[in-house]
């Protein structure tokens, strides 16, 4: 069994229903399959889940939002025949109510002043065991666990769809209603706002005013006012996916430097989205990023923040580096962020046969259209108010 093949279920036909629990049961189901091959090929008896990440890509989309002790997260336990969410008593009923109903989920439980290491060590007592980490001598399978949730199934996509909509309604409305001289900390709270409004769990929001990220590629958010620009980015998390955005918004016309500094962000992002195919070197994809800096004059700026990374169930599942020669495969997902002075290029992508798609596609954005290798790309544009 390849580990990177798609895990994809076969579902009724028709559009996806993200509400009912019909076609995520048949997502689960389908990584059951997969489980059950693996635990066959290493040879165990059952597969034991930990990650809060790998939790997620189980159970299509269960979170535990509040639980604060890593050491008390719920986990699973699947064999080839079944699977059981393994939680503390006080948790076990919101857990099945909230995150994972109807999904075929048994129960195997620990008392709160108990700990979660004697029932997984009861678990391991008497059976060969796999482990999504290490953990005692469980055989830790988590790099392949890692590697195949990479590959999106089609329940995946659609939430990933819907997900994008989401963080793009949040910037996008924020940018479109927020007034001048607003902190960032206010615009931050509004973007937040937004998203937690519509479900998704903000993970980080940088609000950078008046040419604050020139200084701070990681720039966060201050008390600071904002006059006369700003940069908005979030990542957010539903469905227990990860996506991320930019948006850009000026109060009067942009002066000379940021809009050559923005112009220039979007050529470098569209010329990684326009590499961005199955089988794509990101090695390669860099170095054209790097020309394209070169070519604007702006080369220096390359080296001074990350330029994209793999993301799906974990916000970074792997940096991108000029040293990464994995190839990129279909219904992968990737950020791709380009950043010159001031200026961010920032958005979600879906990988497939036609090319990269945006996750975190413009609801309502004025657009910049730039046609590289021979075809033309779209990024946001600056919001002049």
């Amino acid at each position: 069994m390849n580990a990177t093949e798609e895990i994809q279920p076969i579902l009724s036909t028709g559009d996806l229903n993200l509400a009912g629990p019909a076609d995520r049961r048949a997502d689960v189901d389908a990584k059951q399959t997969y489980v059950s091959k693996l635990l066959q090929e290493t040879r165990v008896d059952g597969l034991l889940i930990v990650q809060p990440e790998n939790f997620a890509w189980m159970t299509a989309g269960g979170s535990s939002r509040s639980t604060l002790e890593t050491d008390a997260l719920p986990g699973l336990y699947i064999t080839a025949e079944g699977r059981w969410l393994l939680s503390s008593n006080d948790e076990t009923q919101r857990l099945f109510d909230e995150e994972i109903d109807g999904l075929g989920f048994q129960l195997k439980e620990w008392p709160w002043h108990w700990s979660r290491a004697q029932l997984l060590a009861d678990l391991c007592q008497g059976r060969k065991v796999a482990c999504d980490t290490r953990l005692g001598d469980c055989i830790d399978v988590g790099p392949r666990l890692a590697l195949a949730r990479r590959s999106l199934s089609e329940y995946e996509r659609a939430c990933y769809r819907a997900l994008g909509q989401i963080i793009s309604h949040a910037l996008e409305a924020t940018g479109r209603t927020f007034r001048q001289d607003d902190s960032e900390r206010e615009v931050a709270g509004q973007i937040g706002h937004r998203l937690l409004h519509r479900g998704a769990m903000p993970l980080s929001i940088s609000v950078a005013g008046d040419g604050r990220s020139r200084t701070y590629r990681v720039a966060s958010f201050s008390a600071m006012p904002i006059h006369s620009h700003a940069v908005l980015k979030a990542t957010a998390r539903k469905y227990g996916l990860c996506a991320t955005a930019s948006r850009t918004i000026c109060f009067g016309n942009p002066d000379g430097l940021f809009r050559k500094e923005h112009d220039a962000s979007c050529k470098v992002s569209a010329t990684y989205v326009a590499s961005s195919w199955p089988d794509a070197v990101p090695r390669q994809i860099l170095a054209g990023g790097l020309r394209i800096y070169q070519l604007v004059g702006a080369e220096s700026e390359w080296f001074l923040a990350p330029q994209g990374h793999l993301t799906g169930r974990a916000a970074v599942e792997m940096p991108l580096t000029p040293n990464h020669e994995e190839l990129l495969e279909a219904n992968w997902a990737i950020t791709w962020q380009a950043s010159i002075g001031a200026a961010l290029s920032c958005d979600t992508f879906l990988i497939g046969d036609e090319g990269a798609r945006a996750v975190t596609a413009t609801e309502s954005w004025p657009l910049k259209r730039i046609r590289t290798q021979g075809a033309e790309f779209v990024r946001p544009d600056l919001l002049v108010r």
